[in-house]
């Protein structure tokens, strides 16, 4: 197999699984709503459903090793799409919480696409395959959530059911169930041992997590992820229901303003060059870290409508060329190529740990302080980063081989 073909043929169908997998983020709080939970469930929903990926992406891993990658990844899309349908017709809150977390648990199948690119790539070409990753996450959450929005016109408002509140869900086990149809076809199992298996899937892994910690930029830059990441998460699973209260949105409007976002964040990526050669990556990141944390923090002290807006596509800005600066920083860290996947790998770990955290303590922030309290904590708390980003971060000399 050669080095590309695994990339050009995993990249549509990982796009198709995460895609699937971002509808739920404008619409899960109205379905959480309409049976029966609360500000604090809908926070919880979210961490359970991240908690899952995060226990499972290492399990995937390993019965890939033995089995092989491509009858776990195109298991994890089956029991996905079986999920998100069961999903649409819930109709209480504790079934509502299983099935997010077994979703979670499917989505911890990104180890393994990891480990599908490492097989077919090799030290030279694997830093480019594992960019797909990223690119994959980057399309695809934007994708989901005005798929969410698209369907949710059509949906009955307040009430759960396939017709209701669900019925973005059932959207998403179908785009689960095509990635499953390409995968059937596209996907090609690579003719490695178990043992030959292991060992790439490993490559794509830190040796030692401790080890890479060590390392003071790549512990500082995990450090800033996890913050930047809980950030978000606090008004991830708290802004349908502050624009419920606040606006009487409903899945409709919060949805396209979700994916307005999106595509606003997609235009703005054309920025991140001519800033990264004109600032650096280290001065453009911290620049976006205070534009996202002061539009966070602005964007609630007004209650028009107009105003909250214009807030949030400033922060929008900001966040659009923070996570390309972690990035960035984070691959010239590496001192031979090979460890690139290791690095970024370690992101996507400080990542997940975010999402964990974050949407539970945005919802207990909004039911226990204020509708306008996630906003204030999570500016809040990114301008704190962008201080101890700056008074802390001293990188060190590029290794010969960057």
């Amino acid at each position: 197999m050669s080095n590309n073909r695994p990339i050009r043929r995993l990249f549509p169908i990982l796009l198709l699984n995460l895609t699937g997998f971002a509808i739920a983020i404008p619409v899960l709080p109205a379905l959480a709503y309409a049976v029966g939970g609360s500000a604090v469930d809908v926070g919880l929903l979210y961490a359970v459903q991240s908690l899952g990926q995060f226990l499972m992406a290492p399990v995937w891993g390993k019965f890939s090793d033995r089995i092989g990658r491509k009858p776990i990844l195109l298991a994890t899309f089956f029991a996905a799409a079986c999920m998100e349908l069961i999903t649409a017709f819930v109709g209480s809150l504790g079934l509502l919480y299983v099935t997010r977390f077994i979703v979670g648990l499917c989505a911890g199948n990104v180890a393994t696409a990891s480990a599908l690119i490492a097989d077919g790539t090799d030290r030279d070409t694997r830093s480019k395959g594992m960019a797909v990753i990223g690119i994959s996450f980057g399309i695809g959450f934007t994708l989901g959530p005005a798929i969410g929005a698209a369907v949710g016109v059509i949906a009955e408002p307040g009430v759960a059911g396939i017709l209701g509140a669900g019925m973005p869900f059932a959207a998403a086990a179908l785009v689960n169930l095509i990635a499953l149809g390409l995968g059937i076809f596209l996907l090609v199992e690579p003719t490695d041992s178990a043992s030959e298996r292991q060992k790439n899937r490993l490559r794509t892994q830190p040796v030692s997590v401790w080890r890479q910690l060590k390392k003071r930029p790549v512990f500082l830059l995990c450090l800033l992820f996890f913050l930047y990441t809980v950030s978000l998460t606090v008004l991830e699973g708290t802004f349908f229901i502050y624009m419920e209260a606040i606006y009487g949105y409903d899945i409709v409007e919060v949805g396209i303003i979700f994916a307005a976002m999106g595509l606003l964040m997609a235009a703005f990526h054309g920025a991140v060059g001519p800033l990264s050669r004109r600032l650096g990556d280290r001065r453009m990141t911290l620049l976006g870290v205070v534009i996202l944390g002061a539009g966070l923090v602005v964007a609630p002290l007004y209650p028009a409508l107009w105003f909250l807006l214009t807030a949030l596509g400033v922060a929008t800005f900001g966040r659009a060329i923070v996570h390309p600066g972690i990035l960035s920083m984070m691959s010239a860290q590496h001192t031979n190529h090979s460890d690139t996947g290791q690095l970024l790998g370690m992101l996507t770990s400080a990542s997940s740990l975010g999402r964990i955290f974050g949407p539970a303590a945005g919802g207990m922030i909004f039911a226990f302080i204020a509708p306008q309290a996630p906003f204030y904590f999570a500016g809040g708390l990114l301008l704190l980063t962008a201080l101890l980003w700056w008074i802390l971060w001293n990188p060190t000399p590029p290794s010969p081989s960057a």
